[in-house]
């Protein structure tokens, strides 16, 4: 039996690429969404708006081991670096369900670090990613499958 959402993120230069799989599932996710654009209300009170974009976002806990933080600063520091894609594969035991995605958070020039949890050397990171299609996730969690 494999156990369901143990996250795969493949990244790096193309010559030398970097496939790491957790050992622990992520927590159920959540779909904030961010727009790029702004408003205004004018003096009689009539509000007026703009929208750029909308960025579908997935956020989700991290789960794993204080070991495996290395390989995790490892991966933040490389996409910190360029703003570069990778592919972030959902649940690790269906290599044809992946997506492209960008590190939204933790960003660039923002402190980060894991939280304890209650099982000891458990750590948690919350991670939020960004498709490079632009378009929203749709994952169920709780599908056990994607």
């Amino acid at each position: 039996m494999t156990i369901p959402w143990l996250s795969r993120f493949v990244y790096g230069p193309a010559a030398s690429e970097t496939d790491w799989t957790t050992t622990l599932p992520v927590r159920p996710w959540s779909y904030p969404t961010a727009s790029v654009g702004g408003s205004r209300t004018s003096a009689s009170g009539t509000p007026a708006a703009y929208v750029v974009r909308q960025d579908y976002l997935l956020t989700f806990a991290l789960r794993l081991y204080e070991t495996e933080l290395p390989a995790l600063q490892q991966m933040v520091a490389w996409l910190q670096a360029g703003a570069e894609s990778f592919r972030w594969y959902p649940d690790a035991s269906e290599p044809l369900i992946y997506f492209t995605a960008y590190l939204e958070e933790p960003r660039a020039g923002e402190r980060w670090q894991e939280t304890r949890t209650e099982f000891g050397r458990v750590v948690e990171v919350m991670v939020t990613l960004r498709r490079v299609d632009g378009f929203a996730w749709g994952l169920d969690y709780f599908d056990c499958g994607v």
